[in-house]
């Protein structure tokens, strides 16, 4: 699968981020979905940390 924005292939833990954030149907790369949402990668990459150390099965460490 890859972003409907730029193409790039997706991760795991994107399409995790995607499901927790982007109600759309469309699936972006951590780029595109920090800029849709107006926040940093960095921290959509703390917030799929948080997510790992809750236990969510819908991500893993890379």
């Amino acid at each position: 699968m890859t972003c409907a924005r730029c193409n790039e292939p997706l991760t795991y833990n994107e399409l995790g981020l995607n499901a927790k954030f982007n109600a759309a149907r469309e699936k972006l790369c951590i780029r595109c979905l920090a800029e849709k949402l107006g926040v940093t990668q960095q921290r959509l990459r703390e917030k799929t940390e948080e997510f790992i150390r809750a236990g969510c099965t819908m991500f893993t460490k890379e």
